[in-house]
């Protein structure tokens, strides 16, 4: 119930209230720094520090007592997997959490001010954030040596700053005082920041600034890039893997083989449509066909309705012809579809005539009917 990942109806009412709960801590901690509404609203506030700071107790000894219940617990034994988690960077953080509770009953309701820690309860709850964790985590060495160029270019400036300012400010002696209080000179002027508290006088030491920010500019552009390839990189691996996962849910790939499923599973693009949405409407050039992976679709045709389910593909006829779609394609629950760009469908084909066949042979079915009931015919004419 309290996983992330479970999508059950006690787990969504667990989530609404954990973030709620967190939301509450959250607003009283602000709150409480605020004299006048301190004043006119203490005991309330009060009141909703320790309903959150109870709240996150209990949770971590429920954690704690549902630790085995985890993947890999049913190997270490009930106390093991207790202790494991407990060590663990997730139940070290919850008991960190649930402190302040603790620490309001022995102190008062001043240990409040320790709640902004509960804002990093949300994390578990990001996947965007356990993302960029990934992206950090595999991109650390690029991360580091730029981080290593930093410092080198920072300690490097401020020594010389000091050597060139130290004696340049007799209104201000501790400006440049020393190469600890020029690093703050450093800080300053590689960020680009500019707050004016500090200021070099000298002709060479102002060129030195120059050149100091667009190396500070140059640098975090650096970091920039690095950060933006490998989230970029991630998103298009957990795509992959969605659309990966999708595919294999599809009869029609079951035995074309890894190394196309592969290929397949770059090119094809997942799409989710509600109930009732259009899918594609007649007369619409074909721009792309469809593998159904979830749900249901009806193929609204001059002669009828057709209905295809898990497993079909359709639109490949207007991709086949050049033809406009001859019919109009409908979501009648909610459903997955995979979309093949007409472009990525052509040089497809051209690759891998098996899959071609196939396709072209359920294609001439649709085609050419044969004389049998509407009803049994396992496609669409679009």
């Amino acid at each position: 119930m309290m996983r992330a990942e479970d999508g059950s109806p006690s787990a969504r009412l667990f989530r609404a209230v954990h973030h709620l709960m967190v939301a509450l801590g959250i607003g009283v901690m602000l709150a409480s720094t605020v004299e006048p509404l301190e004043a006119a609203y203490g005991v309330p506030l009060a009141i909703g520090f320790y309903v959150a700071a109870a709240f996150f107790l209990l949770e971590y000894g429920a954690r704690l007592y549902t630790a085995p219940e985890l993947p890999g617990g049913e190997h270490r034994g009930t106390v093991g997997a207790r202790i494991a988690w407990a060590t663990s960077f997730a139940g070290i953080f919850d008991l960190i959490s649930a402190l302040p509770g603790v620490a309001a009953l022995v102190r008062g309701p001043q240990t409040v001010l320790v709640g902004f820690v509960w804002a990093f309860k949300y994390v578990r709850y990001s996947p965007g954030l356990a993302s960029l964790g990934r992206v950090i985590g595999n991109a650390r060495q690029a991360i580091l040596s730029v981080l290593l160029g930093f410092c080198i270019v920072l300690l490097s400036a401020a020594s010389i700053a000091y050597l060139l300012e130290r004696n340049a400010h007799p209104e201000n002696p501790e400006a440049f005082a020393s190469i600890p209080a020029a690093l703050w000179w450093g800080i300053v002027t590689m960020t680009t920041t500019g707050y004016g508290d500090i200021v070099p006088a000298t002709v060479a030491g102002r060129a030195l600034s120059g050149v100091v920010m667009v190396g500070g500019i140059l640098i975090f552009a650096l970091w920039t890039g690095i950060l933006v390839n490998g989230y970029a990189e991630e998103l298009r691996r957990l795509e992959f893997l969605r659309t990966w996962e999708l595919v294999a849910k599809v009869p029609f790939f079951h035995n074309i083989g890894a190394s196309l499923i592969a290929e397949v599973a770059r090119l094809l693009r997942p799409r989710d449509y509600p109930s009732g949405a259009v899918v594609v409407r007649r007369g619409e050039p074909g721009d792309c066909m469809y593998f159904v992976v979830e749900g249901e679709v009806e193929i609204q045709l001059a002669a009828g309705s057709l209905y295809l389910g898990a497993g079909q593909f359709f639109g490949e006829l207007a991709l086949l012809t050049g033809e406009p779609r001859n019919a109009t394609v409908v979501a009648v629950q909610s459903c997955t579809l995979l979309a093949l760009d007409i472009v990525d469908f052509h040089e497809l084909m051209a690759r891998h005539p098996e899959l071609a066949r196939v396709i072209r042979e359920e294609a001439s079915k649709r085609l050419h009917p044969p004389a049998r009931p509407v009803a049994a015919v396992a496609g669409a004419h679009n």
